[in-house]
């Protein structure tokens, strides 16, 4: 899976929001869970079927209902899934597609 940098539009769009703001904007996360150290970790994950085959995850880390870190990985099963944008319906709830 391939990590993306931190000047990925997702990150842009999610870092120091409030958890209400992910909420409106994603809903629900697939999986919720929370550290030992007391914060939640949230995570998205935007499947495409088909020839360009990808699964991209979105995984939040928040604390005091903000967010504080913000990952975007893919899974590609494909080379042509290489060639096109992980994410996209994550990127367009968000109007992060670049």
């Amino acid at each position: 899976s391939t990590p993306t940098s931190q000047d990925d539009p997702i990150v842009k769009a999610l870092m120091n929001q409030t958890s209400s703001f992910v909420e409106i904007k994603l809903g629900l996360p697939n999986q919720r869970e929370e550290t030992r150290s007391g914060a939640e970790v949230w995570t998205y994950l935007d499947t495409r079927k088909g020839l360009a085959a990808n699964e991209c995850r979105v995984i939040l880390t928040m604390r005091n209902k903000t967010v504080e870190n913000v990952v975007v990985s893919t899974d590609s099963q494909s080379m042509l899934s290489v060639l096109v944008s992980s994410c996209d319906h994550i990127r367009k709830t968000l109007g992060a597609d670049s």
